[in-house]
Protein backbone atom coordinates (compact mmCIF):
# COMPACT_ATOMS: atom_id res chain seq x y z
CA UNK A 1 0.00 0.00 0.00
CA UNK A 2 0.76 3.79 -0.65
CA UNK A 3 0.03 6.44 1.27
CA UNK A 4 0.50 9.82 -0.06
CA UNK A 5 -0.65 13.80 0.86
CA UNK A 6 -3.05 15.31 -1.46
CA UNK A 7 -3.13 18.34 0.40
CA UNK A 8 -0.66 21.41 0.50
CA UNK A 9 1.85 22.73 2.96
CA UNK A 10 1.31 26.25 4.36
CA UNK A 11 4.14 28.27 3.74
CA UNK A 12 5.13 31.60 2.69
CA UNK A 13 3.15 33.48 -0.50
CA UNK A 14 -0.31 30.72 -0.29
CA UNK A 15 -2.51 31.96 -3.18
CA UNK A 16 -5.61 33.30 -2.17
CA UNK A 17 -8.87 33.31 -4.19
CA UNK A 18 -8.98 36.60 -5.94
CA UNK A 19 -5.26 36.91 -6.28
CA UNK A 20 -3.60 38.01 -2.84
CA UNK A 21 -1.06 36.04 -1.37
CA UNK A 22 -0.81 35.40 2.42
CA UNK A 23 2.35 34.71 4.67
CA UNK A 24 1.09 32.89 8.15
CA UNK A 25 2.26 35.18 10.92
CA UNK A 26 4.96 33.11 12.89
CA UNK A 27 6.40 34.37 16.75
CA UNK A 28 8.25 32.40 18.42
CA UNK A 29 7.03 31.68 22.15
CA UNK A 30 9.98 29.45 23.36
CA UNK A 31 13.76 29.47 21.52
CA UNK A 32 16.24 26.60 22.42
CA UNK A 33 18.67 29.33 20.90
CA UNK A 34 17.33 31.55 22.94
CA UNK A 35 18.22 29.06 26.21
CA UNK A 36 14.30 27.90 26.58
CA UNK A 37 13.29 24.36 27.53
CA UNK A 38 12.09 24.12 24.28
CA UNK A 39 10.91 24.99 20.96
CA UNK A 40 7.35 26.49 20.47
CA UNK A 41 5.64 28.95 18.11
CA UNK A 42 2.53 30.97 18.19
CA UNK A 43 0.80 31.28 14.38
CA UNK A 44 -2.59 33.14 12.61
CA UNK A 45 -4.02 32.00 9.49
CA UNK A 46 -6.89 32.35 7.74
CA UNK A 47 -9.74 29.34 7.74
CA UNK A 48 -10.34 29.63 4.48
CA UNK A 49 -6.16 29.41 3.41
CA UNK A 50 -4.68 26.15 1.24
CA UNK A 51 -6.01 22.76 0.96
CA UNK A 52 -9.25 23.55 3.36
CA UNK A 53 -12.88 22.11 3.77
CA UNK A 54 -16.31 24.30 2.98
CA UNK A 55 -18.87 23.07 6.01
CA UNK A 56 -22.70 23.91 5.52
CA UNK A 57 -21.76 27.08 8.14
CA UNK A 58 -19.94 29.06 5.52
CA UNK A 59 -23.09 30.07 4.14
CA UNK A 60 -25.56 29.42 6.28
CA UNK A 61 -26.08 30.70 9.71
CA UNK A 62 -27.89 27.12 11.41
CA UNK A 63 -24.96 25.31 9.10
CA UNK A 64 -22.63 22.42 10.54
CA UNK A 65 -19.71 24.08 10.85
CA UNK A 66 -16.19 21.75 11.81
CA UNK A 67 -17.12 20.68 14.73
CA UNK A 68 -20.35 19.32 14.05
CA UNK A 69 -19.00 16.46 12.22
CA UNK A 70 -18.19 12.67 13.87
CA UNK A 71 -14.61 11.74 12.95
CA UNK A 72 -16.30 9.09 10.75
CA UNK A 73 -17.29 11.91 8.09
CA UNK A 74 -13.74 12.48 7.01
CA UNK A 75 -13.00 8.59 5.76
CA UNK A 76 -13.62 8.19 2.48
CA UNK A 77 -13.31 4.08 0.98
CA UNK A 78 -15.04 5.19 -2.46
CA UNK A 79 -13.07 7.93 -4.02
CA UNK A 80 -13.42 8.41 -7.43
CA UNK A 81 -11.31 10.58 -9.45
CA UNK A 82 -12.60 12.59 -12.54
CA UNK A 83 -9.74 13.30 -15.30
CA UNK A 84 -11.58 16.59 -16.57
CA UNK A 85 -8.53 19.05 -18.09
CA UNK A 86 -10.41 22.59 -17.36
CA UNK A 87 -9.79 25.75 -19.16
CA UNK A 88 -9.14 29.10 -17.52
CA UNK A 89 -12.82 30.02 -15.53
CA UNK A 90 -14.44 27.02 -17.16
CA UNK A 91 -17.74 25.86 -15.47
CA UNK A 92 -17.94 22.10 -14.41
CA UNK A 93 -21.85 21.42 -16.05
CA UNK A 94 -23.69 18.51 -15.19
CA UNK A 95 -22.46 16.86 -18.78
CA UNK A 96 -19.25 16.52 -17.31
CA UNK A 97 -20.50 14.91 -14.43
CA UNK A 98 -22.45 12.06 -15.48
CA UNK A 99 -19.61 9.45 -15.61
CA UNK A 100 -19.55 9.35 -12.02
CA UNK A 101 -20.63 6.10 -10.18
CA UNK A 102 -23.68 5.53 -7.78
CA UNK A 103 -21.69 4.21 -4.93
CA UNK A 104 -18.69 7.17 -5.01
CA UNK A 105 -18.66 8.71 -1.73
CA UNK A 106 -16.04 11.63 -2.64
CA UNK A 107 -15.49 12.78 -5.98
CA UNK A 108 -12.39 14.39 -6.87
CA UNK A 109 -11.74 16.32 -10.01
CA UNK A 110 -8.58 15.91 -11.32
CA UNK A 111 -7.97 19.39 -13.81
CA UNK A 112 -4.11 19.38 -14.38
CA UNK A 113 -5.29 23.46 -13.03
CA UNK A 114 -2.61 22.70 -10.08
CA UNK A 115 0.98 23.25 -12.29
CA UNK A 116 -1.01 27.15 -12.16
CA UNK A 117 -0.37 27.48 -8.64
CA UNK A 118 1.92 29.91 -8.40
CA UNK A 119 0.71 32.30 -11.03
CA UNK A 120 -2.43 34.96 -10.31
CA UNK A 121 -4.37 32.79 -13.32
CA UNK A 122 -4.90 29.98 -10.66
CA UNK A 123 -6.22 32.97 -7.94
CA UNK A 124 -7.89 34.74 -10.35
CA UNK A 125 -9.12 32.72 -13.51
CA UNK A 126 -9.71 29.39 -11.69
CA UNK A 127 -12.15 27.05 -12.98
CA UNK A 128 -15.88 26.62 -10.90
CA UNK A 129 -18.87 24.60 -10.99
CA UNK A 130 -22.35 25.53 -12.00
CA UNK A 131 -25.04 25.63 -9.06
CA UNK A 132 -26.97 22.75 -12.08
CA UNK A 133 -23.94 20.72 -11.58
CA UNK A 134 -24.36 20.48 -7.41
CA UNK A 135 -27.93 20.20 -7.64
CA UNK A 136 -28.10 17.24 -9.97
CA UNK A 137 -24.78 15.63 -7.69
CA UNK A 138 -27.08 15.88 -4.80
CA UNK A 139 -29.84 14.56 -6.42
CA UNK A 140 -28.63 11.56 -8.91
CA UNK A 141 -25.18 10.86 -6.66
CA UNK A 142 -26.50 10.72 -3.29
CA UNK A 143 -23.49 8.51 -1.46
CA UNK A 144 -21.26 11.36 -2.37
CA UNK A 145 -20.74 13.26 1.13
CA UNK A 146 -17.79 15.65 -0.25
CA UNK A 147 -16.08 17.07 -3.58
CA UNK A 148 -12.67 18.02 -4.10
CA UNK A 149 -10.39 19.29 -6.48
CA UNK A 150 -7.17 21.17 -7.74
CA UNK A 151 -8.13 24.38 -8.00
CA UNK A 152 -8.74 27.39 -5.58
CA UNK A 153 -12.53 27.45 -5.15
CA UNK A 154 -16.13 26.39 -6.15
CA UNK A 155 -16.64 29.12 -7.59
CA UNK A 156 -14.60 30.50 -10.54
CA UNK A 157 -13.64 34.09 -9.48
CA UNK A 158 -15.03 35.54 -12.85
CA UNK A 159 -17.96 34.53 -12.05
CA UNK A 160 -18.33 34.67 -8.80
CA UNK A 161 -22.32 35.29 -8.41
CA UNK A 162 -22.87 32.36 -10.23
CA UNK A 163 -19.96 30.31 -7.46
CA UNK A 164 -22.21 31.64 -4.72
CA UNK A 165 -24.72 30.19 -6.00
CA UNK A 166 -22.80 27.21 -6.39
CA UNK A 167 -21.31 27.06 -3.03
CA UNK A 168 -25.23 27.31 -1.40
CA UNK A 169 -26.49 24.94 -3.52
CA UNK A 170 -23.95 22.44 -2.24
CA UNK A 171 -23.76 23.24 1.33
CA UNK A 172 -27.47 23.85 1.32
CA UNK A 173 -28.80 21.98 4.79
CA UNK A 174 -32.30 21.64 3.69
CA UNK A 175 -31.50 20.69 0.04
CA UNK A 176 -32.10 17.69 -1.58
CA UNK A 177 -30.19 14.58 0.75
CA UNK A 178 -27.12 15.67 2.55
CA UNK A 179 -25.19 18.87 1.80
CA UNK A 180 -21.81 18.29 -0.23
CA UNK A 181 -18.63 19.30 1.98
CA UNK A 182 -16.29 20.56 -0.27
CA UNK A 183 -12.62 20.16 -0.14
CA UNK A 184 -10.44 23.12 -1.78
CA UNK A 185 -6.93 23.40 -2.95
CA UNK A 186 -6.28 20.17 -3.13
CA UNK A 187 -2.83 18.64 -4.72
CA UNK A 188 -3.73 16.33 -7.13
CA UNK A 189 -0.49 16.50 -9.53
CA UNK A 190 0.51 13.34 -9.22
CA UNK A 191 -0.56 9.92 -10.47
CA UNK A 192 -4.09 8.92 -8.55
CA UNK A 193 -4.25 5.45 -10.38
CA UNK A 194 -4.95 3.09 -7.42
CA UNK A 195 -6.89 5.56 -5.36
CA UNK A 196 -8.78 3.53 -2.58
CA UNK A 197 -9.42 5.38 0.15
CA UNK A 198 -9.42 9.26 1.57
CA UNK A 199 -8.83 10.52 4.96
CA UNK A 200 -9.90 14.32 5.24
CA UNK A 201 -8.73 15.09 8.60
CA UNK A 202 -9.35 18.89 9.29
CA UNK A 203 -7.96 21.33 11.94
CA UNK A 204 -11.25 20.99 14.92
CA UNK A 205 -11.59 24.42 16.20
CA UNK A 206 -14.82 25.36 17.79
CA UNK A 207 -16.37 29.13 16.79
CA UNK A 208 -15.33 28.77 12.91
CA UNK A 209 -17.53 27.53 10.17
CA UNK A 210 -14.69 25.89 7.96
CA UNK A 211 -10.81 24.47 8.34
CA UNK A 212 -7.76 23.54 6.77
CA UNK A 213 -7.51 20.43 6.42
CA UNK A 214 -4.81 17.54 5.78
CA UNK A 215 -5.77 14.98 2.87
CA UNK A 216 -4.28 11.65 3.04
CA UNK A 217 -4.64 9.17 0.07
CA UNK A 218 -4.12 5.36 0.44
CA UNK A 219 -3.28 3.81 -2.86
CA UNK A 220 -2.98 -0.04 -4.37
CA UNK A 221 0.27 -0.78 -5.98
Amino acid sequence: MRVEYLSYVIKNNNPVYGGESFTPELAKEKSLKAGDSCNSFYFTIRNHLGTHIDCPAHFFNKGKSIVNYPARSWYFLSPFVLKKKLKKSQLISIKDLEGVPLDADLLLIQSGFSKLRKTRVYSCQNPGFTPRAGMWLRKNRPKIRAVGFDFISLSAYKHRGIGRQAHRVFLDPHGENNPLLIIEDMDLSRDLTGLTAVLAAPVLLKGVDSSPCTVIGLFDD
